[in-house]
């Protein structure tokens, strides 16, 4: 459980989850590990299926963009580039929520639009890292 929690957070702290996917595939060699971060650089959402040792497979979900509004605990997300949308998401954060802004510990209080987000949704707890 650790190790998919350790995987999990990363994914969210990261880009937008480049950390995870370069993490799965660490064993391919340098040539494809660079590939595949420039690629998850660009991640805007992803859904992972982990397999675990006990049989499991939990499911995290990343999801990253521009905050276009905080509504008490909810997010509304614009995923996709400045020129193009991709899609808007609205995510409604637990109270036990992990929530980092500029890389200090903070609040849902703390988001504002206009700010950039990464989302990471995993088993059990969700994990928010916001800049701007």
């Amino acid at each position: 459980m650790h190790k998919l929690a350790l995987v999990a957070s990363t994914a969210a702290i990261s880009a937008g989850g480049a950390f995870a996917i370069d993490a799965a595939v660490s064993s391919a060699g340098n040539h494809h590990h660079a590939r595949v971060g420039r690629v998850a650089h660009r991640v805007v959402h992803a859904e992972l299926v982990v397999a675990r040792r006990d049989g499991t497979f939990p499911t995290i979900t990343i999801d990253r963009g521009q905050i276009t509004g905080v509504d008490g605990s909810t997010i509304h997300l614009r995923e996709g580039t400045a020129k193009a949308l991709y899609k808007t998401v609205d995510l409604t954060l637990p109270a036990d929520a992990v929530v980092r802004v500029n890389g200090h510990r903070g609040s849902v209080s703390d988001l504002h639009a206009g700010m950039r987000a990464a989302v990471a949704q995993l088993p059990k707890h969700t994990v928010v890292r916001a800049r701007g």
